[in-house]
């Protein structure tokens, strides 16, 4: 039976401490636009999704930017060439996407004086960016990912009532993933689910760990891992052919017909929530003031493919019926 969690996004479906004062934004010269750095792990659709919902909630909150940006083709070892470069021109905001990227700011620009906004982190406290979910740090806060994870395993449960095996790829490298995956881990059994964990750290090692999940598995869940969402590709072509249900942490591959399904927070409004937060850093407010943004419930989105579901052997749910979520 569907829990309240999954409840409340069926019906919105249907219905269409503080630490000692710090130096704050950095005030730009009268007339001149204000200047934000934006440092992105690499370019990737749902990353870039993030970006422009930050650059369209600095507009609309009224304030004149210009941004330089950079990225570093997910590759960790350039982070500290690009984040040097981006605070060279001295901005009075930076924004940071991913925890790998974030971690490699807070270390390279230790000296800094201007704030940082992250984007999306799932655990910043896990991963030493702010000291707690209540309050940022000095010149740090930001939006988590985490979605509604018993929404989450109900979901699974409702497109797939007999499955007692969930597969979960995750970067054991990678303090996010590591975070996502303990969250879980915590709730699945009270879905009548059980953890199949496959721990991937390098890219070349995708194919085979997921093929090992044949007959281990009923269903695979990929987190908004930065080793395992540009390799969508691999996955699917994996997934598809052991004829294994892959619920993914965002929506695009599932329009894309790569994965089954996803319910997930909508990446857009990741960045619209940490454009608010820039935007209340860069008129006063304090980082140290401010508590990491979680996902709101009209912060999430709902997506099935139609035809993973026929090559799957899968039917929908009457309960699902008329959620609008259907892609054909």
């Amino acid at each position: 039976m569907m829990r309240s969690s999954l409840g409340w996004l069926l019906a919105a479906a249907t219905s269409l401490a503080l630490l000692a004062p710090v130096p704050r934004a950095q005030a730009q010269p009268a007339g001149q636009p204000t200047r934000i750095a934006i440092a992105m792990f690499g370019p990737h659709p749902t990353l870039q999704q993030v970006v422009e919902g930050f650059k369209q909630e600095i507009a609309a909150q009224g304030i004149n930017a210009v941004y330089d940006e950079g990225n570093v083709n997910f590759d960790r070892s350039l982070a500290p060439q690009l984040l040097t470069r981006l605070a060279a021109a001295n901005p009075a905001l930076m924004l940071t996407v991913t925890t790998p990227m974030t971690q490699a700011a807070r270390q390279v620009l230790a000296s800094r004086t201007f704030p940082i906004v992250f984007a999306p982190v799932t655990d910043p406290v896990s991963a030493k960016l702010v000291p707690s979910w209540e309050h940022g740090d000095a010149l740090m806060t930001g939006v988590s990912n985490i979605p509604d994870l018993d929404a989450t395993c109900d979901f699974i449960k409702v497109l797939l009532p007999s499955a007692t095996r969930l597969g979960i790829a995750y970067n054991p490298g990678d303090d996010s993933d590591v975070a996502f995956v303990n969250r879980l881990e915590k709730i699945v059994g009270s879905h009548g689910l059980q953890l199949v964990k496959v721990g991937i750290d390098n890219a070349n090692d995708i194919a085979p760990r997921l093929q090992s999940l044949q007959g281990r598995a009923d269903a695979l869940f990929v987190p908004a891992s930065s080793l395992l969402q540009p390799a969508a590709a691999t996955i699917a072509s994996v997934t598809n052919r052991i004829k294994l249900p892959v619920f993914n942490s965002n929506t695009t591959q599932v329009v894309d017909h790569q994965f089954l399904a996803a319910l997930s927070v909508d990446w857009s409004r990741i960045g619209v929530n940490a454009g608010r937060m820039a935007a209340d850093i860069i008129k006063g407010r304090k980082p140290a003031d401010l508590p990491v943004s979680l996902p709101s419930r009209a912060d999430h989105e709902m997506k099935i493919s139609a035809r993973r579901l026929s090559d799957l052997g899968l039917t929908l749910p009457d309960s699902l019926k008329n959620c609008d979520c259907v892609v054909k």
